[in-house]
C-alpha cells in the first residue's frame, strides 16, 4: 500500500517537473512551417519560416528565421512575424517591440491550447497597422496553426493561415 502511494506521488512529481522545464507552455519548442499542410495567404507565402518559442514565466520569446523575400520587401501582413525576435507577455500586459520603422505594441493571452495576440504598429509618420495572431495547438501538441489578420487605414486587409509542425 505504501509503495503504491509512494510511486503515485513520485510519478506526479516527475510530471510536474517535466511541465516546469518547458515553462508549462505547450507552445514552447522549435516549429517549422509545414508546406504540405494547406497554408493560405492574401500575399505571397513566407519561405522556410521557422519559429523557436521559449516561455519563462509569463514572458514569451519568439525567435524567427526565414528566407528573405527576393525583392527585400516584407508584406505588412507579416509585420512582427518576419523579425528575428518578438517579446510577448502571456499575462495580457503590454509589450513593445521595434519592427523596422514601426513601434509594435502587443497584448497576448493564453487560454489552454490557444494563444491570442492583439497588436498595433505605428509607423514614424503616424500611420497605424493593426493585427491579430491566433496560435492554436493540436490536441497532441505536435502541430500549431497560426492565423494572421492585418489591416490599415490606407492599405488592403490581409489574412494568412500558416501551419507548423514541432521539430
Amino acid at each position: 500500500m505504501y509503495k503504491l502511494v509512494f510511486l503515485t506521488n513520485l510519478t506526479t512529481l516527475a510530471l510536474a517537473a517535466a511541465a516546469s522545464v518547458d515553462g508549462g507552455n505547450g507552445f514552447d519548442g522549435r516549429w517549422a512551417l509545414d508546406k504540405k499542410a494547406g497554408n493560405s495567404a492574401t500575399t505571397p507565402m513566407l519561405d522556410d519560416l521557422r519559429q523557436n518559442i521559449k516561455a519563462k514565466g509569463s514572458n514569451i520569446s519568439v525567435d524567427s528565421t526565414f528566407t528573405e523575400p527576393t525583392n527585400g520587401m516584407a508584406p505588412l501582413l507579416y509585420l512582427g512575424i518576419m523579425v528575428t525576435n518578438v517579446q510577448l507577455n502571456s499575462s495580457g500586459s503590454e509589450t513593445i517591440n521595434q519592427v523596422g520603422p514601426f513601434v509594435q505594441t502587443l497584448r497576448t493571452t493564453i487560454d489552454g491550447n490557444k494563444m491570442d495576440t492583439e497588436w498595433v504598429a505605428k509607423y514614424t509618420s503616424g500611420e497605424e497597422v493593426k493585427g491579430h495572431w491566433t496560435r492554436t495547438l493540436s490536441d497532441d501538441g505536435r502541430r500549431m496553426k497560426l492565423e494572421i489578420k492585418q489591416s490599415s487605414a490606407t492599405g488592403p486587409t490581409g489574412t494568412a493561415t500558416l501551419n507548423f509542425v514541432k521539430k
